[in-house]
């Protein structure tokens, strides 16, 4: 079944009609007629199967059935800090990520970033990479993509988080698996609240991974080969969201 985003405040009656963009999609691309089904869900947790009643040329109007949680959320909380990349990169991760089960995105300037800052216009295009992804995974709430932050601004937020893993191509000897490992020993089956940290092209600074350590990230590495930056970052995803959901 078709899946669309509409904000909640859209959302607060039986009968709806949906905004243009989204109505020329149904009526003119998809060609869908009254009787067709779709699911529209808030971004917020909240999904609703939608019957079209009527279709015109100035307008499409869906009934909703009752609201339902839905279920494509993961059990991790998942905040991911990821150093800006070229254009097509970062959409990329942003889309993967979002695909994933990825929580929160944060944008981070560190030191080899060459990409140009998040304008407003990239903002909103990110913004609708991560919309079109959620529609399509079946996710239930959209991951927010925050302002972008330095190093410093990201660690002063690590005590929201119960474990935070620092991703250094030059680190050796202590995995993602080792970190889960030494989570479960202490904490058990709980499901924690954890912060990622990916490098730009050119990874992070000797220096910015002391100063990871010193906030209280743990420095893994993700193995023996190099990965670009928006690969390190979906398999360091998607191995800890096969932890822990």
């Amino acid at each position: 079944m078709h899946r669309f985003y509409l904000p909640p405040q859209q959302l607060h009656s039986e009968y709806v009609s949906l905004p243009e963009p989204l109505a020329h999609q149904v009526r003119n691309v998809l060609r869908m007629r009254v009787g067709e089904s779709l699911t529209l869900f808030d971004g917020e947790g909240i999904e609703y199967d939608a019957v079209i009643t009527d279709v015109r040329r100035d307008g499409v109007t869906v009934q909703l059935s009752d609201p339902r949680p839905c279920r494509g959320e993961p059990r991790l909380h998942l905040t991911l800090f990821h150093s800006l990349l070229k254009k097509d990169r970062f959409e990329w991760a942003l889309e993967k990520g979002t695909e994933l089960g990825v929580s929160r995105f944060v944008p981070l300037h560190t030191a080899r970033v060459i990409a140009d800052g998040a304008s407003e216009v990239k903002r909103a295009r990110w913004q609708r990479v991560v919309i079109e992804a959620a529609e399509l995974a079946g996710r239930g709430i959209l991951p927010p993509i925050d302002e972008t932050h330095t190093l410093p601004q990201a660690f002063a937020r690590l005590s929201a988080f119960d474990l935070a893993l620092f991703a250094w191509e030059e680190a050796s000897g202590y995995t993602l698996r080792d970190a889960v490992r030494d989570y479960r020993a202490v904490y058990g089956d709980s499901v924690p609240r954890v912060a990622l940290f990916i490098g730009a092209e050119g990874g992070f600074t000797p220096e910015e991974a002391e100063s990871a350590r010193a906030a209280g990230c743990k420095i893994v590495t993700l193995g023996e080969r190099v990965m670009r930056a928006e690969t390190a970052s979906l398999a360091a995803a998607a191995a800890l969201l096969y932890e822990w959901s």
